[in-house]
């Protein structure tokens, strides 16, 4: 009968790092031990599980398929063990060094800077540098430790985590709906003067709808247009227009009265699929702790829902 209970970790490491290198020589050079003592740990192995694990010739070895199917489930073993072994040194190390952030330019600056200082009390040697730009990063060719995005996820090689999501609304100010009056529907915005932000892939569609029902898209313009979202914020506050915006960016004129919300009975979005708010990071099997400890932070931060809502 095969017994488990004979195999120990060490030699399982030393079986797969056979496979990989083809050779009990060179693993014995690595290891600082004889050939023959890998040979023979590799046999006891094998007379443990009762099969043969390798083919054996004068210039390499090569695995059964025995030796294929334990060193499939061995690597997955040793993964887990290395896996538990950083967290125990982790947990005993407070986090530290440096962490390259890259954000979009406006929410860096409203939901990202402002939380920086409590970061760093909480984690004094955590090193921040928080680069913010609208344009396209490549976190590989960039070095971005995390980066902050927003909008569709689209499939990616790297590994993300959602923050929030984004959620639209239409928006005015009670000076423009009195001057210019209250939409009833959709239809009446081409009476409107809509403030339309106009990005690298062009002018935003506006999308709406009944709850349930199927997406609308219109294309309108009004007084002014801009690749700034600030730049329009202060305009749809100043009476100048509508805009659509998340609920990052304009919750804190619609509390505050500035800005009112339009056609609340419709959903409103830039896009037909859902868009979130995320933090990404290279594919690696597990961000670094100093990655992950600021992405439970903004996560506690933030809240759910998210404290904008």
């Amino acid at each position: 009968m095969k017994s488990f209970n004979q195999i120990n970790i060490q030699s399982l490491r030393l079986f797969v790092a056979v496979l990989e290198q083809g050779n009990f020589s060179e693993v014995a050079r690595r290891e600082a031990m004889s050939p023959s003592t890998v040979s023979r740990v590799i046999a006891q192995l094998e007379q443990a599980l009762q099969t043969q694990l390798l083919y054996r010739n004068t210039r390499a070895v090569s695995p059964t398929e025995s030796g294929k199917l334990l060193a499939e489930h061995a690597r997955q073993v040793l993964a887990q063990l290395d896996l538990a072994e950083q967290d125990l040194q982790e947990q005993s190390s407070e986090p530290g060094g440096l962490v390259r952030i890259n954000a979009p330019v406006v929410f860096g600056q409203r939901h990202i800077a402002p939380w920086l200082p409590e970061l760093n009390t909480r984690f004094p040697r955590l090193n921040i540098e928080l680069m913010q730009t609208d344009d396209f990063i490549d976190p590989l060719q960039d070095s971005v430790d995390l980066l902050i995005r927003i909008g569709v996820m689209a499939d990616s090689t790297l590994q993300a985590r959602t923050l929030g999501h984004q959620n639209f609304r239409l928006a005015a100010s009670p000076t423009y709906l009195a001057r210019a009056g209250i939409p009833a529907t959709p239809d009446d915005l081409s009476n409107h003067s809509c403030l339309v932000f106009k990005g690298f892939a062009g002018s935003q569609r506006w999308y709406f709808r009944h709850p349930e029902k199927e997406w609308r898209s219109w294309n309108l313009r009004g007084a002014l247009t801009s690749n700034n979202a600030e730049t329009l914020t202060q305009a749809a506050i100043g009476g100048m227009g509508l805009v659509v915006f998340p609920t990052w960016l304009i919750g804190d004129a619609l509390r505050a009265g500035t800005l009112v919300s339009v056609l609340p009975e419709y959903q409103v979005s830039t896009s037909p699929e859902p868009q979130t708010i995320s933090a990404l990071y290279p594919n690696a099997r597990r961000a670094s702790v100093k990655v992950r400890v600021v992405i439970d932070y903004l996560v506690e931060k933030f809240g759910l829902p998210a404290y904008w809502e």
